[in-house]
């Protein structure tokens, strides 16, 4: 029995099986029994390769025959001389590194990330303990800002954004594993929105409202969502467009926060409040009487609804010498006769709610 070079799992493995005799390098090789260890084959000019996927010992008999003239061998080649043997190979665990990739970095924002290594008994999937290893850069450039240490911790604060690929390395014992990374470094994502603590934003309750959140830096399209907190009763998040919308139900403050995730993973909030005043009515309930050609003054009030209000008289009149003050709600003036009179008012709104109220000036002599 021969026993061949040892393999590792996870290596490649390449191993060529000559003849000695007979019409080489004309032979033709083939596994008469046993088997190759997995991930292994071989070709009929007896190239043994390929990455072992799993430990063990692989046992195989070969046969190698002459490729004669008929079989398509040189001229000279007329007879077919056959050998057998039996050869083993031996795979060993291997060393890998376990880390498939790297999370993208972020100009001016600190970044940290270990590697680790393994000690691969299975390829597929990869199987085994994790194993203390000494890392190195093998080659590329790391970005700007970013040292990596012997502990393979890839660790610092990007200074430039841009796209890097190096090649890491990790070795224990005679074993050395690498693995080609790409590390993307953007700008980062910055989220804005009119409901910020620092905006101010106004609502009130059966009045339609739509807001939508914008985001900036960082890398292809934004992902949202409202990561805390809840809307107001009636509002709707669309994650797709980021926009809140729909009509508040009912009045009060609520507290949320609003994400956006980039293509490879970034992360911004902007922390937002949104508070619904009550819907706009007219609270006063009847207006006090007048006196002829004596001065008179009376407020209308409201209740709800956002300031500024503005007041229109909507039907009847007033009496001769009363009017309504638009920006205040105020009646005054001095009336000239006496008289019951009968007329409605309306309040509206900054967001263009409207209350509506019919009242009665009685006017004495």
């Amino acid at each position: 029995m021969l026993q061949c070079p040892t393999a590792h799992v996870g290596q490649p493995y390449a191993l060529q099986i000559e003849a000695e005799d007979g019409c080489a390098p004309y032979n033709w090789f083939e596994i008469l029994n046993g088997s190759l260890p997995s991930g292994l084959t071989m070709t009929r000019a007896g190239l043994i390769s390929g990455t072992p996927t799993g430990a063990g010992l692989g046992d195989f008999w070969l046969g190698e025959h002459d490729l004669t003239k008929a079989e398509g061998g040189p001229d000279w080649c007329n007879f077919d001389d056959q050998s057998q043997k039996e050869f083993n190979i031996r795979v060993d665990p291997g060393l890998g590194v376990v880390t498939d990739s790297l999370k993208p970095g972020t100009v001016g924002q600190s970044y940290s990330q270990t590697l680790a290594a393994q000690q691969l008994e299975t390829l597929t999937p990869p199987t085994g303990p994790e194993v203390q290893a000494t890392w190195s850069v093998q080659s590329g450039t790391l970005p700007p800002g970013l040292t990596f240490s012997a502990q393979g911790e890839l660790a610092g604060t990007p200074t430039a954004e841009g796209s890097w690929q190096f090649v890491l390395a990790a070795q224990n014992g005679g074993q050395t594993a690498t693995k080609t990374y790409a590390l993307a470094v953007r700008q980062p994502v910055v989220v804005t929105s009119a409901l910020g603590a620092s905006k101010t934003f106004r609502a009130e309750v059966g009045i339609p409202l739509s807001t939508t959140a914008r985001a900036a830096g960082g890398s292809g399209t934004y992902t949202w969502s409202v990561s805390s907190g809840a809307l107001s009763s009636g509002l709707v998040f669309d994650a797709t467009s980021a926009t809140i919308s729909g009509t508040p139900r009912t009045a009060g403050r609520s507290s949320f926060a609003l994400s956006a995730t980039d293509s490879e993973g970034r992360v911004a909030t902007v922390n937002a409040s949104l508070t619904v005043a009550p819907k706009l009515a007219i609270k006063t309930l009847q207006l006090k009487p007048a006196k002829v050609r004596r001065t008179y003054a009376a407020k209308l009030l409201t209740v709800g609804g956002v300031q500024p209000v503005k007041w229109t008289l909507r039907s009847g009149k007033l009496p001769r010498g009363i009017r309504l003050v638009t920006t205040s709600g105020a009646l005054v003036g001095s009336a000239r006769r006496t008289g019951h009179f009968r007329v409605t008012l309306e309040a509206r709104d900054a967001l263009g709610a409207r209350a509506r109220k019919s009242f009665v000036l009685l006017v004495n002599g």
